[in-house]
């Protein structure tokens, strides 16, 4: 049993963590385990009686009945991200596990691939008769339960060359383009917040069965398009500790459709932060009207073995900006180019400057604005000076940039002067 830490909210726990992969070959077990290690909880090698929580994504049925006979708590991993973010014990109802096997019948239901003979090879619809029988009569019975369910729920999918878009059944028409264009300008004009299903819990709203049934949506045409083909969209990652970026990697490398990079860059489509923390990568995600979003978005997409709507996690909150910006590049007939400071006087922004002038300048450019290498040319002047002030300057603080990105308007100059 793995030790627990000596304090924590969670030290009355004795928890038997089996995380896996939707496929079945990749075991997430370790990461989970030491973050409910930190939190004081005991680990249990086995199931034993002592245990009285069960983190479950895709592990044995075998567990998942024993757990419910015994009456143990079975939760999911988001369960443990929100007891570390929270730091204090959850009520687990919550964050109930899910169980993609529990409906399916024994035919199909997967083993895990450690637990399956080095030389063994499975039956599938092509190498055997009676079971191609079996799996059409199965698929002809699920394709007539899907048909009666509601399948406009938007979920990530990818066109031929690798490129995001929606579900083919939530494709935009002219009117809607329309909507979506005044939805857009009343949002400026009251700084309305564009994800009201995000609350400050985030996305706890969305647990039990009806709000697993919203994030679900069919993703098997995503999974055939994707293969093969290298990703064109990239997931920049931001003040995240190793571990939880060693999760990103995991899930990215499992569910394809982005590449990671080290840097924001014309590529990237996704923001992921680890805390709402403003960064220079936010920043510049922001400026390119890239999707900002929460870790726990990956958390769920894990869960459900695909890639979710990203809406419900969007860090609108923090940063204002980040669904105006997105729905402008998402509306821009071509490159998206910002229009922030397009009507602002040419700047200077000073060597001396924090955050560093190279990203400053690519801030202010990404926004459309206008940046010399000579004072004299300017009218604005950005971060410290030396020497004597120009009364035809006007001298600013870099934070005015920054807190302008962030909120996606102009703040006013008086409260950023830098005076003599």
């Amino acid at each position: 049993m793995a030790a627990p830490g000596t304090a924590g909210p969670l030290r009355d726990v004795v928890a038997y963590v089996e995380v896996w992969s939707a496929s079945g070959t990749e075991n997430y077990s370790k990461t989970f385990t030491k973050q409910l290690v930190d939190m004081g909880a005991k680990v249990a090698k086995t199931f034993n009686k002592g245990v009285t929580h069960v983190v479950f994504k895709d592990g044995y049925q075998s567990t998942w009945d024993k757990a419910r006979t015994r009456g143990v708590k079975l939760v999911s991993v988001l369960w443990v991200e929100k007891c570390r973010t929270a730091g204090r014990h959850i009520d687990e109802s919550l964050f109930p596990a899910a169980n993609t096997q529990e409906h399916l019948p024994c035919l199909i239901k997967k083993k895990h691939k450690c637990m399956q003979p080095k030389d063994f090879v499975p039956k599938t619809p092509e190498n055997n008769k009676r079971f191609q029988k079996k799996f059409e009569k199965m698929a002809n019975e699920l394709q007539r339960q899907k048909t009666t369910l509601d399948n406009d729920i938007p979920v990530l999918l990818f066109d031929s060359n690798g490129s995001l878009m929606y579900s083919p059944t939530t494709e935009m028409c002219y009117g809607h383009r329309s909507a979506m264009e005044k939805r857009l300008q009343d949002m400026k004009e009251r700084r309305e917040n564009l994800s009201p299903s995000y609350v400050k819990n985030g996305p706890a709203r969305l647990g039990g069965v009806e709000g697993w049934r919203d994030l679900i949506g069919t993703h098997e045409e995503s999974k055939r398009r994707g293969q093969g083909l290298k990703p064109t969209r990239t997931l920049v990652m931001t003040s995240m500790p190793s571990e939880k970026q060693d999760i990103v990697t995991r899930v990215v490398d499992k569910l394809k459709g982005f590449s990671l990079a080290p840097a924001v860059c014309d590529s990237t489509t996704h923001v992921l932060a680890g805390e709402p923390v403003r960064t220079l990568k936010v920043l510049l995600g922001l400026a390119r009207g890239c999707w900002v979003l929460a870790y726990e978005w990956v958390l769920w997409s894990l869960e459900l073995g695909h890639w979710i709507s990203e809406e419900p996690f969007e860090l609108s909150e923090s940063f204002p900006a980040a669904p105006l910006c997105r729905l402008e590049r998402h509306l821009s007939p071509g490159p998206y180019q910002g229009t922030l400071f397009a009507d602002q006087p040419v700047m200077f922004i000073s060597p001396a400057s924090e955050p560093p002038r190279a990203q400053l300048c690519e801030l202010v450019r990404l926004c459309g604005g206008r940046v010399t290498q000579v004072p004299r040319q300017a009218s604005i002047f950005i971060g410290p000076s030396r020497g004597q002030k120009k009364a035809t300057l006007k001298y600013l603080s870099e934070r005015w940039i920054l807190d302008s990105i962030t909120q996606h308007k102009v703040c006013a100059t008086e409260n950023y002067l830098l005076l003599q």
